[in-house]
This record gives structure tokens, sequence and C-alpha cells, in this order.
């Protein structure tokens, strides 16, 4: 029997002016209670978000406790404010808690995928992270020193070639550019196949096979838009300032005469606007390129039933998610952050429209997997330090 290739559109049902409210009552409590309630705020927030999204008329759960939520909070205060105290007070500890940091930085990510992916259910049945720790290490940690050391041993070769040919020293730090790119690519390969093949819904396992060569041309073509990009506004604002300065005094070293300049006061203060944008346009080619290549090869599969499969679709545009980015960024500055109940929704809206599941969704009967993840200590302090990948 052959499963339909139906398309199940993802939706998301909240408003900004219904989160607005839940919004201002967390931060109220939270402020009351000297951040105890932030636990309890950021369930309710979560449970309003999974609980508006839906998938063939049914929504998501999240299943964590408020409890929970707060011890693992607490510790991840702990370890910021050891940092902390370390940086100012105690350079060697501070070095050595870096360190550890680093070795702990595959576990925690781990635990935190586990830990979401456990909390988080569909028509009744929980969602999985069941890659090893081991390969978190291999592929995580293994891949970034690696990269680490082929980037030592390039740089000490431009050293060791500078005293012979300066000119060809210059050509090899312009190339590292270039194998920064294609390193970057391969740890970010490594980390998504690492991911994606290891959530589960239930009994049906998600996989798929994410190929090196789609992130080493991404980052490239990335680098050379980045690098036309401001060569073209170089030589706009060379030639916007070339009628208005004194060359000559330029040339000696001399920018006195910038200062003094209206015009150029205007184009210093766009290169800064130009620079932002450009960082967020490169920023949202490569994050929507990603999601879209990543959901295209993703599939979730059934070991008893092999006829039926699932896969899903993910249509971000790069204009569309710059524009979100931009706007949802005025937003907040022009509102002083008043706006931000109404950025998150509709943040969450422009992913749900722009992404579908593909198969009959009749077909989709799940066992729930037994799970002992009950800490969100890892998840507190993954969350503390801005850590996480995964399927979003």
């Amino acid at each position: 029997m052959e499963q339909q290739q139906l398309t199940n559109p993802v939706s998301f049902n909240g408003r900004g002016g219904e989160f607005f409210g839940i919004w201002i009552v967390n931060i109220l409590l939270s402020i009351i209670t000297l951040g105890i309630y932030s636990a309890w705020a950021k369930v309710r927030t979560k449970r309003y978000f999974y609980g508006n999204t839906h998938i063939d008329g049914d929504n998501f759960e999240y299943h964590a406790q408020p409890i929970q939520i707060l011890k693992g909070r607490l510790v991840a205060l702990a370890v910021v404010l050891a940092w902390s105290i370390s940086s100012n007070f105690f350079p060697v500890a501070s070095m050595a808690l870096l360190l550890v940091f680093y070795a702990a930085l595959p576990w925690l990510l781990w635990s935190n995928a586990r830990f979401d992916a456990a909390m988080t259910s569909y028509r009744n049945v929980h969602f999985s992270f069941t890659a090893p720790l081991k390969q978190a290490y291999v592929t995580l940690l293994g891949r970034g020193v690696g990269a680490l050391l082929i980037m030592m041993t390039y740089i000490g070769i431009i050293i060791a070639v500078s005293s012979v040919s300066v000119v060809t020293a210059v050509l090899m730090g312009a190339g590292a550019f270039v194998l920064m790119s294609v390193i970057y690519a391969w740890v970010i390969a490594g980390a998504h196949q690492f991911f994606t093949n290891g959530y589960q819904y239930g009994d049906w396992k998600f996989s798929a096979d994410l190929k090196l060569g789609f992130f080493v041309k991404l980052y490239l073509k990335a680098l050379l838009m980045g690098v036309v990009a401001a060569l073209v506004f170089l030589l706009i604002m060379f030639f916007g300032l070339m009628g208005s300065l004194d060359m000559t005094q330029v040339l000696n070293g001399d920018f006195s005469s910038l200062s003094e300049n209206l015009t150029g006061a205007w184009l210093m203060f766009a290169a800064y606007g130009v620079m932002i944008v450009l960082s967020i346009t490169l920023t949202a080619y490569t994050t929507t390129c990603i999601r879209n290549y990543i959901f295209s090869q993703l599939a979730a599969k059934h070991e008893e039933q092999a006829d039926v499969e699932y896969q899903f679709v993910s249509k971000l545009t790069v204009s569309s998610y710059v524009w979100l980015v931009l706007s949802n960024f005025l937003l907040q500055v022009v509102t002083l952050g008043i706006a931000r109940p109404w950025v998150m929704v509709r943040t969450s809206r422009y992913l749900a429209d722009r992404t579908a599941v593909i198969g009959d969704m009749s077909y989709l009967v799940a066992r729930n997997e037994a799970s002992d993840v009950k800490s969100a200590v890892s998840d507190e302090v993954a969350q503390a330090f801005d850590l996480g990948i995964g399927i979003s």
C-alpha cells in the first residue's frame, strides 16, 4: 500500500495581542519574585507557542515543569557567576574554566537536544534524541579541534613563507579566508548531520544525508558576495570622498579634512549601516539556504512500515527573511522593546507558513518511547551561553 503524497502545511494560530498579556504578566511576576517566576514564564511561553503550532489539525505540547527549569536556571546562574568572578579576579582560574567549558560543550549541546526533544510531544507521543554522547564528542569537539589545528598550521606556514617572499605570504593570507570558509563548512556540516539524524518521534526515526559539498559551496559563495559588496561600497566611498577631501593630506596620513567634511562624515556613518545590513543579509542567506536544504533532505521512517515515509519542505526566501529580521529589529527599537510579543509571534508564523510535511498523516501511528530525561540543568546552561542546534 503506497502512501499518498499529501502536503500538510504547518500553521501557527497565535496572536500578538493575545500573547502580549501573557508576556506582561510574565515580566511583572518575574520582577516581583526577583527572577524566580522566570522559570514559570518560560514554560508558559513555550506552551503557548507549541500549543498554537498545528499540523493536520493537531498541535504540539510542551511538558517541562517549572521546577525543573528553576533548578537548571540556578545552576546556570552559578556557572555564569563563577565565570564572571574568575575573569575579573583570577585570570588563571578563568582560563581553566574556559577549557572545562569547551570540553563540556558537546555534552551541553547533546543534553540540550535530549531535554528539548523529551519535553515535546505531538498527538500524545514524545520526541527523543538518541544519538550517542561519544558521537557528539567525535563530531563536535573532534572537528572543532581539527579545524583549529589546520588553521594554526596554515598560519605557521604563512609566517615561515613571509621571511622568503612577502608577496607570496600576502596571497596566502588572502587564501586563508577561503580556507576558513571551507573548514567552517566542514564543522557546520558535521554538526547538522549529527543533530538531524539523532531525533526520533516515538519509534519513527528522522534521517538526512547532508553533503559537505553543499555547505562548502554555500559559504564560499557567501564569502564572495561579501567581498564583492564590500569592494563596491569602498569604491563608492572613495569616489564620493575624492572630490571633497584634500587627497594630499590623506595620502600623508592627515585625516583632519575628513572630520571637517560633512559628506565624509555621512559616508562614514553610512559605512556602519552598510556593514550591519551586509552582515544580516549574508547571515539570512546562509540561514535560509541551510534550512531549506536540510528540510529537503529530511525524512521520517519507521522500521516496520517500509512503504511509509514522511518528507519535509521549507520555503524560506532570503529577501523575506532579511525583511523579517530588519523589521523585527526596528520594531523593538522604536517601541523600546514593547513590540517583543508581536515579533515572536510574527517570526513563528513566518516559519510555520513556509514549512510543510509531505505524506498521509493518517498513517502516523507511533509508539511512545520511554525517556529518562528529567533534568533541565544542561538546557539552562546552554541557554545561558546561547547554545543549541537542532531541527527548527
